[in-house]
């Protein structure tokens, strides 16, 4: 199935919380062949409340894939009961592998417990695989998962500019999670920047239960907010773990970013407030004029050339703030400046002209 529109929005459930909003594609069970891929080419893409884009196989044959590409691709809350979050979902509950999730867009976000998932439900079925090309991506409280009862984890596969996580948000691939076998599956991010909050527990896994854990490759020219563990923390963490297994391998390529973060100081106040709304203004001088003054001696004769006396006065000056007033207060009244006005030195101030 094609879905081509300018826009698609895909909004709320069924009064009863049952059926989500929703475009799919799917084989029921019992059936043996592959289901339909689902595509979708617009340029703004939403789903929220509860609505759901999905392909998926409840039998035998392989899951359909799902991809999208679109300029905003928004994944936004879930169902008003609290039971469907949001989201695209390539899934398998039979027997069959789960589809492809393919994102291409120029903004990705993910938010408020919505989700891009590809799953496998069967019994040592492997997760389908996530691949997003991006220019920003950001979570928040949403994530990005491949993951298994018993086989193996999917992989991911990510080409971003930016990548930003906030709120508890993850990008996991995880096998086992019915507490039996599977390995972590692979994951490579390629991102400029990714950044987290250290306190947000925001975290980029790759673990298992009892088998191995995956593999994590990241190429960076910055992370910020969130580090490498052996183990998941209450922090923001990248991890390649295994509960009972062996841990995987985490491959980092970024510069060292650990000397500046936590190191920001508050900025000095720059602007004097007080300053900017006192009542102060620019006093001018009259124009500079050639004045005279004669001396005269007896017969009314000038004794000499008369001279000029010319004025030593400045065109302008700034009235400060008085230190004997009081700050401005809420409720004082704000003069509004009238105009631009250069000073001797150089310097452009934004003021009034004092009244005579």
């Amino acid at each position: 199935m094609t879905v081509t529109a300018d826009s698609v929005q895909l909004i709320g459930t069924s009064t009863d919380g049952l059926y989500p909003s929703a475009l799919f594609t799917s084989s029921d069970n019992g059936t043996t062949g592959d289901a339909g891929n689902l595509t979708i080419d617009t340029r703004d893409l939403l789903i929220r409340d509860g609505a759901q884009v999905s392909a998926g196989t409840s039998g035998e044959g392989k899951g359909g894939n799902l991809s999208l590409t679109a300029d905003f691709v928004e994944l936004i809350g879930i169902s008003a009961n609290g039971r469907a979050s949001s989201g695209l979902f390539a899934s398998a509950v039979g027997t069959g592998k789960a589809g492809d999730l393919l994102i291409t867009t120029q903004q990705l976000l993910i938010s408020n417990g919505a989700v891009a998932t590809v799953s496998s439900r069967g019994e040592g079925t492997t997760a389908g695989n996530i691949v997003i090309s991006a220019n920003s991506v950001r979570l928040d409280n949403g994530q990005i998962t491949a993951q298994t009862l018993s086989g193996n984890g999917g992989n991911l596969n990510f080409n971003i500019a930016d990548l930003l996580m906030r709120h508890g948000s993850k990008i996991s691939t995880t096998a086992g999670t019915a507490q039996s076998g599977g390995n972590g599956g692979n994951m490579k991010i390629d991102s400029r920047y990714i950044i987290a909050i250290p306190e947000e527990n925001s975290d980029i896994t790759a673990n298992a239960f009892t088998g191995t854990g995956g593999k994590v490759e990241i190429n960076s020219q910055g992370i910020f907010g969130i580090e490498s563990r052996t183990k998941p923390t209450e922090k923001s963490d990248i991890t390649a773990s295994s509960e009972l297994g062996v841990s995987g391998v985490i491959n980092i390529k970024a510069p060292d970013t650990s000397s500046i973060q936590n190191s920001f100081t508050e900025l000095p106040p720059v602007i004097d407030t007080n300053a900017l709304i006192a009542n102060s203004c620019i006093s001018r001088g009259t124009k500079r004029q050639e004045n005279s003054f004669t001396i005269t001696g007896s017969g009314a004769l000038t004794p000499n050339r008369p001279g000029v006396l010319v004025s030593n006065y400045t065109t302008g000056e700034v009235r400060g703030v008085e230190t004997t007033s009081r700050p401005w207060k809420k409720g004082d009244p704000i003069i509004e400046p009238t105009g631009l006005y250069r000073l001797n030195n150089g310097q452009l101030l934004l003021s009034r002209e004092c009244s005579n």
